[in-house]
């Protein structure tokens, strides 16, 4: 009976989850606790993936699935941003040791630069061994927050140039092109992703979390951050639990300078919540199949939106969304 139960917890954690991207960025920098994830934690995620069932993915498994040729499956996919070097001292060590794919998003004006990033060589290391790489910028900008002092033709070609800088670094270098994106900050706009779409890039990932299926547009891929709290095996089984919730509508707008909620749920799920960053969860009504609340003053140029219910079968659906004042 005991190893029944136990079967049982661990495919209620398996059967109902969906594809997740974890993010990381530094490795055993005690320097930067706040994009620091310690390898031993690296480890235990490694591990507990691997015990929960869950297939690791890559991003060209990814892009198959989105693109119709693949089949969804429980999976995890291991990303790392900016290319600090501690990618290869400390981490690519870890993932060598499992076997465990992963990828690297350059910020390029860092990699083959400071002695704090990647040099060319490597990165080519890295590349023979099988990690994939995408573009996380030349400048590193919050570059939506642009728009603040350029007008949106300018803007648009500031965007195009960076990209296209980077693009031609990496095919200096490498003699390949890039086709996946990693917005620095995870901030990002509708005209970024068109220009990302006119060079060919496949995929684009923010910084906001959640699981991802493909009914969430392949250029807002959300990505799951593990470090400090969140490295916690209890954070990453959490996580791992949650299915996206689908809505077929962008579930807020503005009116008068302040921001309102109004999202069309189906009628089987139950207890949503509303947070915003800034506010923290929200009063909220939910009625006749819509979820609604504000309106709020919002003080910060930069929020996110998630709303979160309880579906029939209990587990948690949840999407983030970025707001962008």
């Amino acid at each position: 009976m005991k190893k029944i139960v136990i079967f049982l917890l661990l495919f209620s954690f398996i059967s109902f989850s969906n594809i997740v991207i974890f993010i990381y960025h530094r490795f055993d920098d005690e320097r930067y606790p706040t994009t620091n994830t310690w390898t031993s934690e690296l480890e235990m995620h490694i591990n507990l993936v691997k015990k929960l069932g869950y297939k690791i993915w890559t991003l060209k498994d990814l892009e198959d699935y989105v693109y119709g040729n693949k089949e969804e499956e429980n999976a995890v996919i291991f990303t790392v941003d900016d290319g600090y070097v501690t990618t290869y001292t400390k981490a690519f060590p870890v993932f060598k040791k499992y076997n465990v794919p992963f990828s690297v998003f350059l910020y390029f004006g860092g990699v083959g630069v400071s002695k704090e990033y990647l040099t060319w060589d490597m990165i080519r290391e890295m590349a023979e061994w099988g990690v994939e790489f995408g573009h996380h910028s030349t400048t590193h900008e919050k570059f939506p927050l642009l728009l603040e002092k350029m007008d949106l033709e300018s803007f648009k070609k500031y965007f195009e140039d960076d990209l296209v800088k980077g693009q031609k670094i990496w095919q200096e270098k490498m003699n390949t092109s890039l086709k996946y994106y990693a917005y620095p900050y995870g901030y990002y706009n509708e005209e970024m992703i068109e220009i990302l779409k006119k060079y060919g890039f496949r995929l684009a990932f923010i910084q906001l979390s959640g699981p991802y299926n493909k009914q969430i547009s392949p250029f807002e891929i959300p990505r799951e951050a593990l470090l400090e709290d969140w490295a916690t095996e209890s954070h990453v089984r959490y996580v791992l639990s949650r299915q996206p919730l689908i809505l077929k509508e962008k579930p807020y707008f503005w009116k008068d300078g302040k921001l309102y909620v109004k999202a069309k749920l189906d009628l089987s799920y139950s207890n949503p919540v509303v947070y915003i960053r800034e506010k923290g969860i929200v009063e909220s009504t939910f009625k006749d199949g819509y979820l609604q609340a504000g309106p709020f003053e919002i003080n910060n140029d930069i929020n996110s939106l998630m709303i979160s219910a309880r579906g029939k079968d209990r587990k948690e659906y949840v999407r983030y969304y970025l707001i962008i004042k």
